[in-house]
């Protein structure tokens, strides 16, 4: 056998192993493992490897290995697996909330792929480009998906069947939810059964968590709930999973349906069945670092629903000091970005694109000094509506004087906006609401989202005389109108306290207190809070 030979059966086993990284992470491991020693093979393996670490949570350790392929693929010209460390980079840095520089790098792979005349890994950067932009613009982000998908289900054949069937399923299935998020349930249910039929085509079991949750969701929409708990248990013994494990550890495909069942029963009003499949999440092994947010919320939200407040209040406490976690492993990897970068420049001078490859560096490293004070600033941001969040209001509580006073909102009713309209359009309602209390604030004033369909306002000297006509001026504005979309005019109840010293930690619960007297006064007014030691809260 020749060395080209021998060359050509290395490349067949790394496409395979990049190929396995779903379907087979312990064999694709296994091959990483085996090639990274051999300096021909290791670029390849490393991006393997970067995927592999990825999906494992450990950010700092994926991105070390991309950026030491991508110099060496940089200066091989291995256009092929220079586009795959690329969307893997594009990947970690929208992790590391560097948005703009993770679409910069998709842009450099779609016109890679394209000259390579690589179909599904342009389907892939397209998908990408979706995923990335999903949670600011969904409707663009289906554009995107809906590229990726139109791309792949040209070149299907006869009956369907599609040349790449796991890329091709996951648009479909990303296309389904952007739907249903929208409430359009017939294109959602459509696209979900397009879906579920390529990954069952591709054997991208993987995903299958995915299709059935979607499924779930249009199934409990329209009543069929034992439709849906059918399709749950059939999902456990398609992926060989065990309803219940005998005290062994759920594996991430058992999560997402215990996530799945939990949500089903939830919407179905039952809130003590829903918390049973929720049981136990702290200990569950291995479970994805951005899956952790949204299991904690989902059981927050249900132990609420089921009257069991403190216990909410533990899991919410959970929640931030993960979410808080999370936004500390960004700002590490951002540093270790710098670092990599640091220690690559030199490598990338030794090509001959020295002098230009140098400038992107030095380019790249300032970009990261201003991203890492955007990130503190998103970390501290309410993503709906663009005001402070909770992690913000505290650091500002705690800044103020005699004098000042803080308010809290709460949107009456909100439940039924939701019931009624659709969670979109309760988003809507949030973000008018939202829009409208900041609107008739001091420069001095400040408005966050304290959780839910509730909001603080901080307001700095306004001292007694003016506490009640402030708060009264943002309770009519809110009120000035029907919200675009549902039509609607909702109304706030308000609860407004002074604070009677520097910090005065009791300010917020007699606001609180105020607010609670609000609502049983018959909402849609403002209560203000007396100073401790004399009456009760005084209505405005």
């Amino acid at each position: 056998m020749t060395f080209s030979d021998r060359r050509t059966d290395s490349d067949r086993q790394a496409e395979q192993a990049w190929a396995a990284r779903f379907t087979d992470p312990a064999g694709a491991d296994a091959w990483v493992q085996a090639s990274l020693p051999d300096p021909t093979l290791r670029p390849c393996a490393q991006v393997v490897l970067g995927f592999l670490r990825w999906r494992a949570g450990e950010l700092v350790g994926a991105l070390d290995q991309v950026m030491q392929a991508e110099v060496t693929l940089r200066e091989r010209g291995d256009e092929r697996w220079l586009a795959r460390a690329l969307s893997m980079l594009a990947v970690l840095a929208g992790e590391s909330g560097q948005a703009e520089r993770a679409l910069r790098l998709l842009q450099e792979q779609l016109e890679l792929v394209r000259r390579l005349g690589d179909v599904e890994m342009q389907a892939s950067a397209y998908n990408d480009f979706g995923v990335q932009i999903g949670w600011d613009d969904p409707e663009r982000a289906l554009t995107y998906y809906q590229r990726a998908f139109d791309l792949l289900e040209e070149r299907a054949l006869s009956g369907g069947a599609s040349p790449h069937p796991g890329i091709h399923g996951i648009a479909a299935l990303n296309i389904a939810e952007i739907h249903l998020l929208r409430g359009r349930d017939a294109e959602g249910e459509a696209m979900t059964g397009r879906g579920g039929e390529l990954l069952e085509q591709a054997r991208a079991w993987t995903f299958w968590p995915g299709y059935v949750t979607l499924r779930v969701k249009l199934l409990s929409r329209q009543g069929h709930l034992d439709d849906a708990r059918q399709l749950i248990r059939d999902a456990f013994a398609r992926l060989g999973e065990r309803l219940d494990p005998l005290g062994q550890p759920l594996t991430e495909p058992a999560q997402l349906l215990y996530a799945a069942a939990a949500h089903l029963e939830f919407e179905a009003g039952d809130p003590q069945r829903a918390l049973e499949w929720l049981a136990g999440l702290e200990d569950w092994p291995n479970v994805r670092p951005e899956l952790v947010p949204e299991f904690l919320d989902l059981r927050a939200r249900i132990e609420a629903a089921g009257g069991d407040h403190a216990a909410a209040y533990r899991t919410a406490r959970q929640l931030l000091a993960v979410t808080e976690a999370r936004h500390a492993a960004e700002r590490d990897t951002q540093v270790k970005q710098l670092e990599v970068l640091h220690r690559t420049e030199l490598a990338v001078q030794q090509t001959r694109e020295a002098q230009r490859a140098a400038q992107h560096l030095r380019e790249h490293l300032r970009e990261l000094q201003l991203l890492r004070g955007e990130l503190e600033k998103l970390s501290s941001t309410d993503d709906l509506t663009g005001l402070g969040n909770r992690r913000q209001f505290e650091q500002h509580r705690a800044q103020l004087e005699p004098g000042d006073a803080v308010l809290l909102i709460d949107i009456d009713h909100f439940k039924r906006v939701n019931d009624t309209f659709g969670h979109a359009a309760g988003d809507v309602t949030l973000q008018v609401v939202a829009a409208r209390v900041r609107g008739v604030l001091r420069r001095s004033d400040r408005a966050y989202r304290y959780g839910g369909e509730e909001f603080t306002v901080l307001l700095r000297g306004v001292g007694e005389p003016f506490l009640l006509e402030v708060s009264e001026r943002i309770r009519q504005a809110v009120v000035a109108g029907p919200v675009p979309g549902p039509g609607v005019t909702v109304t706030v109840s308000i609860g407004a306290a002074l604070l009677t010293g520097v910090n005065d930690p009791g300010a917020l619960e007699r606001a609180d207190q105020a607010l609670y007297h609000a609502k049983q006064q018959g909402r849609n007014r403002t209560c203000l809070a007396r100073p401790e030691g004399t009456a009760g809260p005084v209505p405005g």
